[in-house]
């Protein structure tokens, strides 16, 4: 990646980070966080939108990629879930603004990225469904079942990751309440469903 699209990319995530919405932060503020001159801008991108587009896309990619790594090298399929959320609250704090962005954009009111969150988010699930499936990590009951039970699995790990950003130091909790909230889930799910 261009050093300046670098440059740019992770000034708009520190920006929109501290900004309530991330169409908040002016082409000028950009360039001037970044230590560019703002013509240096439409070098790399064609919209702000653009830019933001792109942040997410890296996200997500990293994001994917990194939780399918860490369910895959987990000892046992008992131990999955501790491992993948202990990678994910790691990647939170070291994805900080990007991770808050997403979130709230997520969360917030309709914007560009609010679908491009949501996107990410079922990417994430989807993944999930296919990695626990494939590693014997769920009991047997069709996929479509189990789609709404890891949408609240997800929901429930970014919302422990957004906490764990505010105050990284209880860590060892946030991973029992996570691995509490996956269990209790799943158990749920398949004594309804079976």
């Amino acid at each position: 990646m261009a050093p300046g699209k670098r440059l740019l990319m992770d000034a708009a995530a520190r920006l929109a980070a501290r900004h309530s919405s991330a169409d908040m932060v002016s082409l000028r503020e950009l360039a001037r966080e970044a230590g560019l001159n703002h013509n240096t801008f439409y070098r790399h991108f064609e919209s702000q939108e653009d830019l933001l587009h792109a942040i997410v896309e890296e996200f997500s990619q990293e994001l994917r990629q990194g939780l399918a790594q860490a369910r895959l090298s987990a000892p046992s399929p008992d131990a999955i879930s501790h491992h993948a959320m202990d990678w994910l609250l790691d990647f939170a704090l070291a994805h900080r603004d990007v991770f808050i962005v997403s979130m709230r954009e997520r969360f917030g009111p309709p914007g560009p990225l609010q679908t491009a969150v949501t996107q990410m988010m079922a990417q994430l699930e989807a993944d999930m469904l296919r990695e626990l499936s494939t590693l014997n990590a769920l009991p047997p009951l069709p996929q479509e079942a189990w789609q709404p039970a890891l949408r609240l699995i997800a929901e429930n790990a970014f919302q422990q990751c957004l906490a764990h950003i505010q105050d990284p130091s209880h860590k060892a909790l946030r991973l029992q309440q996570s691995k509490t909230v996956f269990d209790t889930v799943v158990l749920g799910t398949f004594a309804r469903l079976k």
